[in-house]
C-alpha cells in the first residue's frame, strides 16, 4: 500500500535503530506483532475458552468483520469481534488462555525491528485496540512492557461472565488512544510514539519523536 501525505510525516522505525528512548508508546498489531489482524487470538479466545462451535460462528461471521472493519468504522469491526469470541464467557477462563495459550503464539508473530526499539526504552507503555484481558500477560511477561492500554471488556458483576460488550469509552482507537496515552503520561509525553497505520496517527503525534512501522 502507498504511503499517504500523513504517513510521509513520520520516518519508519529503521531511523530510531540504536536509540535508546526512556520511554515509548506502541500500537501492538502491525506495530510490535508481524500481523497486523487479531482474528487468530480473537478465534484461539472463541476456541479455548468457549468451543468449536462458537469458533465456527466467528468464522463464518468473518465477512460481517471485514465490511464493517473497512467500510463503517475499525471499532465496529473489533466490537462484533470481541461480542462473538467473549459473550458470556466466564472471566477465569478468558484470563486462563490469556496466560497459557495466547502468548506462545503471539511469541512466534513478533516483529524483530520494532522490537528491538521497544525493548531499548525505560518506560514501555502497550496502546492496542484488543481487550486488555487478552494481552496484558504476554506484552508484560515476554515484551517486557510495563502498561497495557487496551480495550476494557464489560463484565457482569453477578455471574461474572463477560457480556461482550465493552466499558466507556468504548474500543480504543483514533482519539481514544490519544486521550488514554494523555491520561497515563499527563505533560510528560512519550519520548517515542510508533504504530502502523492511519488510526495510530492521533496518538504518535503527541509523541515527541514518532516512527512509522511500514506493512
Amino acid at each position: 500500500m502507498s504511503p499517504t501525505k500523513q504517513d510521509k510525516k513520520f520516518p519508519p522505525i529503521t531511523a530510531c535503530k540504536g536509540t535508546a528512548y526512556q520511554s515509548i508508546a506502541a500500537d501492538l498489531d502491525g506495530t510490535l506483532l508481524v500481523s497486523s489482524s487479531s482474528l487468530p487470538y480473537f478465534m484461539l479466545v472463541a476456541t479455548e475458552a468457549g468451543s468449536l462451535l462458537r469458533g465456527l460462528v466467528l468464522l463464518l461471521a468473518l465477512p460481517i468483520v471485514i465490511v464493517s472493519y473497512l467500510f463503517i468504522s475499525e471499532a465496529l469491526g473489533i466490537q462484533i469481534l470481541i461480542f462473538i469470541s467473549m459473550s458470556g464467557l466466564k472471566i477465569r477462563d478468558i484470563e486462563l488462555v490469556s496466560r497459557a495459550v495466547l502468548p506462545r503464539f503471539y511469541a512466534a508473530d513478533v516483529r524483530s525491528d520494532s522490537y528491538e526499539v521497544f525493548d531499548r526504552c525505560k518506560r514501555k507503555v502497550v496502546v492496542t485496540a484488543n481487550p486488555t484481558i487478552m494481552v496484558e500477560p504476554f506484552v508484560k511477561d515476554f515484551l517486557g512492557g510495563d502498561k497495557v492500554l487496551g480495550t476494557e471488556i464489560e463484565v457482569n458483576p453477578r455471574t461474572k461472565r463477560a457480556t461482550g460488550f465493552v466499558k466507556k469509552p468504548g474500543v480504543l482507537v483514533g482519539k481514544w488512544k490519544k486521550l488514554a496515552i494523555l491520561k497515563e503520561f499527563g505533560e510528560e509525553t512519550p519520548d517515542l510514539g510508533i504504530g502502523d497505520r492511519k488510526t495510530d496517527h492521533d496518538f504518535m503525534s503527541i509523541c515527541k519523536v514518532r516512527a512509522l512501522v511500514p506493512l
